[in-house]
């Protein structure tokens, strides 16, 4: 495979790195890590405006909907780029749901939804995961019921992250219940305000929020059905596969590994430079071997889906690499700095401004977002390799 870049691809990565170097400052790199990488701050707000002032918040939407055409290899040099400078990144409403309507939604929908997404109108949270339904997503109890002209949704979702924030969930939904498991399953929209949803507050380990939300007799228009009946099983893995084009970047990890070295470079520990420690050299070493390995993985599966393949296996190697290598950077930075490793940003004397401790604890978390990597092995094997589903 040809990793080399052509002339278009190297102009629109200088032309974000340049649109980068005007916008990003430490403020903003600051604030998206103190709230937990949501990007909900002024700050960030900031730079989301100037992104979608240039149509940056459109890159993966076709030109005949109002968005620039962009190829995959282009939308994941854009991704790597901004999480390399650690501005916040577009909502999954963009690079996720949206490119979903686009292929499976009526024109009637495509009218209807995109136009309010580019405004800034519609904000999703992805409900998938149940308290009994979250690596075998087929699984899933919540159920809807259609009663004339509206669906009636009943159940509960958990680790509904941004729930508290969106205006709408993208949800999956039963309402097949004696289809096999697979094929029961639809995905509909559910506005956030609608009479009979709740939110539930769940703080996990690295100070993020995530959700539990409850339906009670939710009433939502017959039209709000995404797609076929019955299919939303395989809407929501093109949705996850959108997903994993921005969660293979390894540009947090690059960032973070980046900043270690700057300080390897200038510590001193017991009267010793620390860089020129053998073990020191040997693990960043090995790390920076990694992190390359990572970005070709991560680049590898942007070319194929810009050949009109489906790489599955490849966006669940791409996934599992980065998510488990930002764990290793974290774990060896800590190792490295020992104690001062584990000090927070607000604490005096901080290396690398406190961001391998929440790296360390944020780190868990990329292993099972997106779909946990147990599964994205399992994945590799089956559709990677061929091997038995059991």
């Amino acid at each position: 495979m040809d990793y080399e870049l052509s002339p278009r691809e190297r102009a629109w990565r200088d032309e974000v790195r340049g649109f980068i170097a005007e916008h990003v400052d430490e403020r903003l790199v600051d604030e998206t890590r103190l709230r937990g990488n949501e990007g909900r701050g002024p700050e960030a707000q900031r730079f989301l405006d100037a992104l979608r002032a240039r149509g940056w918040d459109r890159i993966a939407f076709p030109v005949e909907s109002g968005g620039l055409g962009k190829t995959a290899v282009e939308q994941w040099l854009f991704i790597d780029q901004i999480e390399t400078a650690g501005a916040p990144m577009l909502p999954l409403t963009f690079t996720s749901v949206a490119p979903t309507i686009l292929r499976i939604g009526t024109d009637q929908q495509r009218q209807e939804w995109l136009p309010r997404i580019q405004r800034g109108e519609v904000d999703f949270a992805l409900g998938y995961s149940e308290s009994e339904a979250g690596t075998d997503l087929a699984s899933l109890r919540t159920r809807a019921n259609l009663d004339g002209d509206h669906w009636v949704v009943n159940g509960q979702k958990m680790w509904n992250t941004m729930a508290h924030t969106a205006t709408h969930n993208w949800l999956a939904v039963r309402t097949e219940p004696d289809a096999p498991k697979h094929k029961g399953i639809s995905m509909i929209i559910v506005p956030m305000d609608a009479p009979g949803v709740s939110v539930q507050p769940i703080q996990v380990w690295p100070g993020l929020r995530t959700n539990a939300v409850f339906f009670d007799n939710v009433r939502v228009p017959r039209d709000y059905l995404m797609g076929e009946r019955g299919l939303g099983f395989y809407y929501a893995a093109m949705a996850l596969n959108f997903e994993r084009l921005s969660i293979g970047s390894a540009g947090m990890a690059r960032r973070i590994f980046d900043a270690l070295v700057r300080d390897v470079r200038e510590r001193v520990v017991d009267g010793q430079p620390l860089r020129e420690n053998p073990w020191v050299r040997d693990r960043l070493a090995r790390l920076r071997v990694e992190l390359d390995a990572a970005r070709l993985l991560a680049l590898e599966v942007a070319i194929r889906l810009d050949k009109g393949e489906v790489p599955a296996a490849a966006s669940s190697m791409a996934k599992a690499c980065v998510s488990e290598l930002a764990q290793r950077v974290a774990d060896t930075g800590c190792e490295i700095l020992g104690l001062d490793g584990q000090l927070h940003a607000e604490e005096p004397g901080a290396p690398v401004k406190g961001r391998l401790q929440w790296l360390y604890r944020l780190s868990p978390m990329l292993a099972f977002g997106g779909g946990t990597n147990e599964v994205q092995r399992d994945i590799i094997g089956f559709m990677g390799y061929g091997l038995p589903r059991k």
